[in-house]
């Protein structure tokens, strides 16, 4: 998936994120690939993808 310079930026708004114009270029290109192996591992793995709980964004600080 190929993101513009003004789709990431949009995406940097919404989630709080400041990204310096001269680092733009290069996160465009970084999350439009993360986007394009997850799209890759997405249609290899089909529905057994949806089988499995995702993890939590946030772990416990809890010691185990």
């Amino acid at each position: 998936m190929k993101l513009s310079r003004d789709q990431v930026m949009v995406l940097a708004v919404a989630t709080g994120l400041e990204i310096p114009e001269k680092d733009l270029d290069n996160v465009t290109i970084r999350v439009s690939a993360l986007l394009s192996a997850m799209e890759t591992i997405e249609a290899e793995l089909g529905e057994a993808i949806n089988s499995v709980e995702p993890l939590p964004p946030v772990f416990p600080r809890e010691d185990f």
